[in-house]
């Protein structure tokens, strides 16, 4: 089994903070960054309903131009609920509760936020491919078998 560094998040209320409070992406599309994310430049690749970051996609955190880190799963109305982050050396994958990831140690609920967030990236390597962009497409692509490997 190849053991991803995860934590899930469940339905417990969590206080507000400020990261929380923190819109992002245009303005027929707000979404709220998983917490510990970059935010200085955040970008959505998914679908967006009513005005607001609405299922599968994912979530990319640029620094300095470069990719810092990616959210693949499911926002609902802006906000993550299911998926994974990826991280330098490794995952943070589960639940989300207004942008935050809970911890708690139930295999189900991380077999199901690597199989959203393969999703989210085979979805999204299927934009690539279709727009002629090749390169992301094969990246995105790796990135889906990578993830629906996790929990193996």
């Amino acid at each position: 089994m190849s053991l991803a560094a995860g934590w899930v998040a469940c339905g417990a209320a969590l206080a507000q903070t400020p990261q929380q409070t923190t819109m992002a992406g245009s303005a027929n599309c707000r979404f709220v960054a998983p917490q510990g994310m970059p935010a200085a430049d955040l970008r959505w690749s998914g679908s967006c309903r009513s005005g607001w970051a609405d299922g599968r996609g994912i979530l990319r955190a640029y620094e300095q131009g470069k990719v810092a880190q990616i959210f693949y799963g499911r926002l609902a109305t802006g906000q993550p609920v299911l998926g994974v982050i990826d991280l330098d050396g490794g995952f943070k994958a589960g639940r989300f509760d207004a942008g935050t990831l809970v911890p708690e140690a139930d295999r189900a609920t991380l077999i199901q936020a690597f199989d959203e967030a393969s999703a989210a990236a085979w979805q999204v390597a299927a934009g690539y491919r279709k727009s002629g962009n090749d390169a992301s497409a094969r990246f995105y692509s790796a990135k889906a078998r990578q993830l629906s490997q996790q929990m193996d």
